[in-house]
């Protein structure tokens, strides 16, 4: 079975191009694997391939990559450079019953960082309340008005959880207040770093924990193993119970799928199959997913838009009421509301979009080398999402900004090799406030700095992202014959799961595949149903999501090569493998 023809990284075979939209997308065939590596880690050729991709070159790394084991997987959280401190403080407070707080971020993963402290620590006979921002009224990371609120509210430990790392100004004004001061965060952080009791973040300078990729949530749980270790108990609570919403906050915040992520992530998704949570078990209802096949596909897709949409257009507060609802009519209406809001949102990220889009192309910045837009009618709450819409589409990175009055808030989305949050530093002087990673980065600006900004980027990426970078492209894993897809192969693909960030669910690539059929399928034809075969084998079926417009292009030139991820279709009791179009072009 052949599993790839070009062993160059980043070169693809060149053939002429069927045109699937304004710009061409590039295809990087992937390199395969040395031939002796299939037999030295007993694996596929296929499988060996795709575990070479992803830099696991000796059998114990293959080994570890595949049990993603729970038992020895994860570890020491007292590694982590603060959480002795930040453990030690914790349970003193628990112990002598002072009033604690836990402050997160709006977005699902400060959401479930604040869901799990506040069950743990409760479970632990700890007094702790939530405190989630608003995005509109308050905006990103801790605000003095809060702090002097909680403050009064006679709360003496404040732990943050997914933001804090650049609250200088405001963890000195709750130092001032009486309130001791335990920062968790796992964005990048800056220069100078506030004076908290402890600071907990992998990424900080001088910390020696092995893994750096956690993100809020999953700090959050290292934190409760750390009081764990301290001989805190969870009464009837077990560690593992918590992992339901670990998984949740991973996988929408786009952590890695590697290393401590993917041992975490697999078991919560084991756990959030079998969550007794009433408020997952209807929120997985109305996505329409079953409990017990959640992939974290669906996490992604599905779960974690439905709880940002309340951190987006409404408050976030709703989506921490579903996670900790104590009875089901009670967590069914809730995620009732949810959703509603999540048809809202969609419905607004689209309009934003056409907006954007309709901007750039009016003043042609589409083709700069980053993209900053900004206007009163990009809402705050979706800028995110359609500045990474537009980051994917155009191949660069974009910055999309509602403008205020006199300050404006913006998002910005990066592409590989471009780290977002180093070019934001580097213009560190122009923004009120700042974070993010290298991939997606927040911040508020004034806006007379606005014009400053852009010119400053685009002299950064002129050294920086070569024509290549800018180039949007579609990474092809292995090609693989149409004839040659079976059940087993299915089998060997999904030893690779969960999917997610720097796990991507495998693209595969067959050449010379004929269009048998073409048809456009939903609301308005906006999809593709096809079936496709090749010199006379099995007809495979295939559905190509937004690609409708293209049938009639197909039926003219059926000779394609196709780019997809190959699937399980489950209809009506029946199963069939099915292939997921992400491109095309003539062969």
């Amino acid at each position: 079975m052949p599993v790839g023809t070009c062993t160059e990284t980043g070169h693809s075979q060149k053939r002429s191009a069927m045109p699937l939209s304004a710009r061409r997308k590039r295809w990087d065939l992937m390199p395969v694997a040395p031939p002796d590596f299939a037999r030295r880690i007993g694996r596929t050729p296929l499988l060996a391939t795709l575990l070479y991709q992803r830099q696991l070159r000796e059998p114990g790394a293959v080994q570890q990559f595949m049990d993603a084991d729970y038992r020895s997987g994860l570890h020491d959280p007292m590694l982590m450079k603060g959480m002795p401190e930040a453990s030690a403080r914790i349970a003193r407070a628990i112990a002598e019953g002072e009033p604690i707080a836990v402050y997160g971020d709006f977005d699902t993963d400060g959401v479930t960082a604040v869901t799990l402290l506040v069950q743990a620590v409760t479970a632990m006979g700890g007094d702790i309340r939530p405190y989630i921002p608003h995005r509109t009224r308050e905006g990103y990371g801790l605000n003095n008005l809060a702090v002097g609120q909680l403050a009064k509210d006679g709360v003496r430990l404040l732990i943050t959880v997914d933001c804090g790392i650049s609250n200088v100004d405001e963890v000195a004004q709750a130092n001032a207040l009486g309130l001791d001061v335990i920062v968790t965060d796992h964005h990048h952080p800056p220069a100078e770093l506030p004076a908290a009791l402890a600071v907990v973040n992998p990424k900080q300078p001088g910390c020696a924990y092995p893994y750096k990729q956690l993100v809020g949530v999953g700090i959050a749980f290292k934190l409760v193993q750390a009081l764990v270790k301290r001989g805190l108990r969870l009464g009837e609570l077990r560690g593992r119970d918590l992992l339901d919403v670990v998984a949740l906050g991973t996988v929408t915040d786009m952590g890695p799928l590697d290393g401590e992520n993917r041992v975490l992530v697999k078991a919560g998704l084991d756990a959030l199959n079998a969550t007794q949570r009433p408020g997952l078990r209807a929120l997985v209802e109305v996505s329409g997913l079953t409990l017990g096949k959640v992939s974290s596909s669906d996490i992604g897709f599905m779960l974690g838009p439905r709880i940002n949409a309340a951190g987006r257009l409404d408050d976030a507060v709703r989506a921490y009421e579903l996670l900790l609802a104590d009875g089901y009519a009670k967590a069914k209406a809730l995620a009732d509301e949810l959703n509603q809001t999540n048809r809202a949102r969609q419905e607004l990220t689209k309009q934003v979009q056409a907006a954007a889009k309709a901007m750039a192309e009016a003043e042609g910045r589409s083709e700069r080398r980053v993209v900053v837009l900004d206007g009163e009618a990009f809402q705050a709450g979706v800028v995110g999402l359609v500045a990474g819409k537009l980051a994917e589409e155009w191949g660069r990175p974009v910055l999309l900004i509602e403008r205020g009055e006199p300050t404006s808030h913006g998002s910005a989305r990066s592409v590989p090799g471009f780290s977002i949050i180093d070019a934001l530093t580097s213009c560190g002087d122009l923004f009120e406030r700042f974070g993010g990673h290298s991939a997606a980065a927040g911040f508020t600006i004034a806006n007379e700095n606005i014009p400053a900004l852009d010119e400053r980027l685009q002299a950064i990426a002129a050294e920086q992202l070569s024509d290549e970078m800018i180039q949007p492209s579609m990474r092809v894993d292995a090609e693989v014959g149409l004839n040659d897809l079976s059940w087993d192969m299915l089998a060997d693909l999904a030893q690779l799961e969960p999917f997610g960030q720097a796990n991507p669910q495998p693209n595969l690539m067959s050449a010379g595949v004929q269009v048998v059929d073409a048809r456009p399928r939903g609301a308005d034809g906006q999809h593709l149903k096809l079936v496709l075969r090749k010199d006379g084998g099995a007809p495979y079926e295939a559905i190509a999501f937004r690609l409708g417009h293209l049938a009639d292009a197909l039926r003219r030139h059926p000779q394609i090569d196709v780019l997809y991820t190959l699937e399980v279709n489950e209809w009506n009791g029946a199963r069939k493998l099915q292939l997921n179009v992400k491109d095309f072009r003539r062969a």
